[in-house]
């Protein structure tokens, strides 16, 4: 396991894509790299159990599924009065991300690349 996957040994991510092989991919990634990690749709992000460090979502998905989900999210997320950090997952070429998701506190385009993801990961449970 290499110096960042160490880094990445406990942190809670929830990943949330509608998209079932996205959300395989990413879940893959951060769990070797040792991340605890559930991947859920937006649909079924509200009741996921995990108490989540990050927040790896997918703008589409979360556009898809209501006004205020990302609030929602984090109010269920939240750990010890800490507003849960959230990275968004856009669609390669969107230039308007933080206009059109306003909140989140990084972009990462699509396809992913599982190295920026995981330093965005660490990055964001550091702050």
């Amino acid at each position: 396991m290499n110096e960042l996957a160490a880094e990445l040994q406990g942190i809670h991510v929830l990943v949330i894509d509608d998209d079932h092989y996205a959300r395989h991919f990413l879940r893959s990634v951060l769990e070797d790299s040792g991340a605890l990690v559930t991947a859920a749709r937006a649909d079924d992000a509200i009741q996921a159990a995990l108490i989540a460090d990050v927040i790896v979502c997918d703008l589409n998905s979360a556009e898809a599924a209501a006004d205020e989900f990302l609030e929602r999210l984090r109010h269920m997320h939240v750990r010890q009065g800490r507003r849960v950090p959230a990275i968004a997952l856009v669609a390669r070429g969107v230039r308007d991300a933080r206009v059109r998701a306003p909140g989140f506190e990084h972009y990462l385009a699509k396809p992913v690349d599982g190295d920026e993801l995981r330093a965005a990961v660490l990055e964001q449970f550091r702050h």
